[in-house]
Order: structure tokens, then C-alpha cells, then sequence
């Protein structure tokens, strides 16, 4: 991961990725103000020092006695999905403060269909767990990209690919990547590319891929004429 000399690593008790910190301004009278003066939340600004030890120790309070997120999210003036997503980045997988559900199981899908769903899966995981399904099984006749191949491509390093693969946001497949996680990262997880600093060439080929660029009309070659 490509980290300038202003950026800097807060401590944390584990592994998980470095983030972005910007120190926080004080005015007259010691409280704190946000560096950007956009008020909305947004998931793509800067986390200050106070931010993250406001979220870090949100996240190991006992349960019993943590408050809701949203009312995190909303002292921190950010999205929910946003605060869950710097705590993903930041803190091991054992301390996420959410339940968990079990990994799916080989017949489980079986059993939801009768009807018999013991780890209360949602809708939504469901249709999750049929998509990675139906990808599976195409990529049974693919080629698994390669960590290298995929650092490339996205321009970060292999250690940030490799940190995707451990958060399960790419997918491993015969001893690579499976291109269909790839293909899926590209559309649900963009802020994760520095997409603006890759040359032309290399964002046409993650747009045909599936970023969504949609200033960018890129047209997928075709093969008419090639094959008779």
C-alpha cells in the first residue's frame, strides 16, 4: 500500500489495514472541527486521530453497554457503512463488534429451501450465497488471476491485494484469484482504486471489467469475423 510521508498508521491491537490519518484542528476554547468543510457524511473523507480512537473504542466497549451505531455515526458525521468499514480496515476479525454469522455449510442451501434456515440467514445472504454459487461454477473454466496480476491491474501493491483476499472481498481460486471476485470488487468496492491516477489504457480495461466509470463509454472488442 502506497502511503505518502503525511500519512500516518494509528495504533491498533492486531492486524488490518493502514488508513489515512489527518490531524484534527482545534479552535478557541479546545474543541475539536472536522478538516473539510463539508458537513455531509461521507465514507471517502479522512479519518482524524480523535475520530478513530472515538470508533476504536466504541468497538471494544462490552456489548451490553455499547450504544447504537448510528448514534456513532452520527457524532462522527458519517455513514454507518462507512464507520463499519474503517473498523473492517483497522481491527482483526475476532474484535469486529457484530455478530457473525457461521460460514455456509455444504447442504445448508438445501435446508433453507425446505425451509429450514438454523443460522437465520437473511434475504440478502441468500441471494449473496446463490450469486458466489453461480460464479463458482463458471469460473471452473477459468484461469485464477494472480495476486501480481491483480496489483497491477488495480495499481496497489501485493500486500494490498493480499489484504483483500483476507478480508474476503476477493475470492481465492485454484491457487490465484477468481476472476469473478475480481470482476465484482471492480463494481462494489471503487474507492478501493486509485483509479484517477492510472493511465487511460489501464482504466478502459477495469471499466470493461466492470468499474463504473460512466463518463468513460468503453465498447468490448469484438471477435465477429475472427472466427469463420
Amino acid at each position: 500500500m502506497h502511503v505518502s510521508p503525511a500519512e500516518s498508521n494509528f495504533p491498533r491491537n492486531g492486524g488490518g489495514l493502514a488508513f489515512t490519518v489527518t490531524p484534527a484542528k482545534t479552535v478557541p476554547g479546545g474543541e475539536r472541527q472536522a478538516p473539510s468543510a463539508d458537513t455531509s457524511p461521507s465514507p471517502a473523507r479522512n479519518w482524524t486521530t480523535s475520530d478513530a480512537k472515538v470508533a476504536v473504542q466504541w468497538a471494544r466497549t462490552e456489548a451490553p453497554t455499547r450504544r447504537p451505531l448510528r448514534e456513532l455515526a452520527a457524532e462522527l458525521d458519517r455513514t454507518e457503512e462507512a464507520v463499519k468499514e474503517f473498523l473492517r480496515r483497522t481491527l482483526p476479525r475476532e474484535q469486529w463488534p457484530w455478530r457473525r454469522k457461521p460460514r455456509w455449510a455444504s447442504r445448508e442451501m438445501e435446508q433453507i429451501q425446505k425451509g429450514l434456515n438454523l443460522n437465520g440467514r437473511s434475504r440478502a445472504a441468500v441471494r449473496k450465497h446463490r450469486w458466489r454459487e453461480r460464479n463458482a461454477d463458471r469460473d471452473v473454466d477459468r484461469q485464477p488471476l494472480t495476486v501480481a496480476q491483480v496489483a497491477q491491474d488495480i495499481g496497489r501493491s501485493r500486500t494490498t491485494v493480499q489484504r483483500l483476499l483476507k478480508e474476503g472481498i476477493l475470492r481465492r481460486f485454484k491457487g490465484g484469484i477468481a476472476e469473478s471476485s475480481f470482476e465484482a470488487f471492480l463494481r462494489d468496492h471503487p474507492d478501493r482504486i486509485p483509479y484517477e491516477k492510472l493511465p487511460p489504457a489501464q482504466r478502459e480495461w477495469l471499466v470493461l471489467n466492470g468499474f463504473p466509470d460512466h463518463c468513460l463509454a468503453v465498447k468490448a472488442p469484438s471477435v465477429h469475423g475472427l472466427l469463420e
